[in-house]
C-alpha cells in the first residue's frame, strides 16, 4: 500500500471507528475518470456526488491545518492525482508551517489545485495533519 504521507503511529485521535486514513491508490480509485461538476474554495464535487474537502484530520492544542481549492476547471475528467513534496518553513517563534499542493489532472493539464497547510502550534510543541477528505476517509497530504 502506498501512503499519501507518513503519519507517526502514535497519531490517531478519532473517536469514531468509521474514520480512517486511506492510501494514495484508494484516493485515485475514488477520483479517477470522474468529472468535477461544482466547486468553491472549500470543496470540489464530482458527477457521482462525491464531495472532496480539505480538513484538519488531527491536531493538539493550538496547532492547526486546512487549505483551499484553486484554479478548478469544471467538466474535465480526472485522469491523475499527484501529491507534491512538503515544504517546511520555521518562524522566528519556532513554529513550523508545512505546505503541500495536490494537483488534479486531465491528461497532462492541471484542472484543480488543493493547497494544504499545517502548523505545529505555539513554539513548535504540538502537531497537526491536513488531509483531503472523502466521506470518513482521510488522505493525509501535509503534517507539522
Amino acid at each position: 500500500m502506498t501512503k499519501t504521507i507518513e503519519i507517526p503511529d502514535w497519531c490517531s485521535m478519532w473517536g469514531s471507528k468509521d474514520e480512517r486514513y486511506g492510501s494514495l491508490e484508494e484516493l485515485k480509485e475514488l477520483l479517477l475518470y470522474k468529472r468535477i461538476v461544482k466547486w468553491d474554495k472549500d470543496y470540489i464535487e464530482l458527477e457521482d456526488g462525491t464531495k472532496v474537502t480539505i480538513e484538519e484530520s488531527e491536531s493538539d492544542c493550538c496547532a492547526s491545518a486546512g487549505g483551499e481549492f484553486k484554479d478548478v476547471k469544471l467538466d474535465a475528467v480526472i485522469t491523475d492525482v499527484k501529491i507534491g513534496e512538503q515544504v517546511k518553513e520555521e518562524s522566528d517563534w519556532g513554529t513550523t508551517t508545512s505546505k503541500n499542493t495536490v494537483t488534479i489532472y486531465h491528461n497532462q493539464n492541471p484542472i484543480a489545485l488543493a493547497e494544504c497547510e499545517a502548523d505545529d502550534g505555539n513554539g513548535g510543541y504540538y502537531y497537526s495533519i491536513g488531509s483531503l477528505v472523502i466521506g470518513k476517509i482521510h488522505f493525509p497530504v501535509v503534517e507539522a
